[in-house]
């Protein structure tokens, strides 16, 4: 993509020079001259503008810090169970099981955002903002399809993968990230969260169908990972 924004950039930029160039010596136009001249710089401004204002690398870095911290918290509470993603007010949130007995539905967790702590009965969690959620805030979900939008945050946005496949079902979603280009070693963060790519790919999902959404499993096969996703209802509890 970066290649061929620059190859119309500078294409634009000679065409534009050229014409403003003959317009005045041979036509001795002047709006047709200003008209070159204003490509030419449009041009130019394209090819000095960066496709990224924040250096990707940076970018990736804040998101292993969030997942570090993430790391530490799972590892003082004891948490281990697979957290449930769910969406409030256009927002995408995780919950977090520190107990092992799980009673309360999704239903009463998503009435506790705001809370960083959910008890229900003998049921304790947490609910945490996930790491990158923040990419979601620029991507329109409105008439776009399911894998265009894991296209838009996981192979533009935030560079994470390569490429995606989705297959979707009623309660099931598997989606193959092929040649995933960001990597955290966080093992608790891992076996709750999920991988990086699936993570990102829960929070899409949880927004794009407005139902909670759980990382089932995952396969690590070479250079690519093979992630499935559970769709519950608000109905149910996390390990219903």
């Amino acid at each position: 993509m970066p290649d061929k924004i620059e190859f119309f950039a500078v294409g634009l930029t000679v065409f534009g020079a050229v014409f403003a160039i003959s317009s005045y010596f041979l036509l001795s136009n002047v709006p047709l001259t200003a008209l070159g001249i204003g490509l030419t710089v449009l041009g130019l401004t394209i090819l000095i503008t960066p496709l990224h204002p924040i250096p990707m690398d940076t970018v990736q870095a804040f998101v292993r810090s969030s997942c570090e911290n993430l790391e530490v918290m799972f590892e003082a509470t004891g948490a281990f169970m697979k957290a449930t993603y769910f969406s409030s007010n256009g927002k995408v949130y995780a919950y977090v099981p520190v107990t092992s007995e799980q009673k309360i539905t999704m239903e009463d967790v998503v009435k506790d955002v705001g809370n960083f702590v959910v008890k229900g009965g003998r049921s304790l969690g947490l609910i945490i903002t996930p790491p990158a959620s923040e990419l979601f805030n620029s991507i329109s979900f409105e008439g776009a399809g399911f894998d265009a939008i894991l296209s838009e945050v996981l192979v533009e946005a935030s560079e994470a993968v390569e490429s995606v496949k989705v297959v979707e079902s009623d309660s099931t979603i598997v989606i193959e990230f092929f040649r995933p280009r960001v990597e955290v070693n966080f093992s608790r963060f891992k076996s709750v969260m999920g991988s990086l790519p699936s993570s990102i790919a829960a929070q899409a999902a949880a927004l794009k169908f407005s139902k909670p959404i759980q990382v089932l499993e995952e396969r690590f096969e070479g250079n690519r990972i093979i992630s499935r996703l559970r769709v519950l209802e608000w109905t149910s509890t996390p390990y219903t």
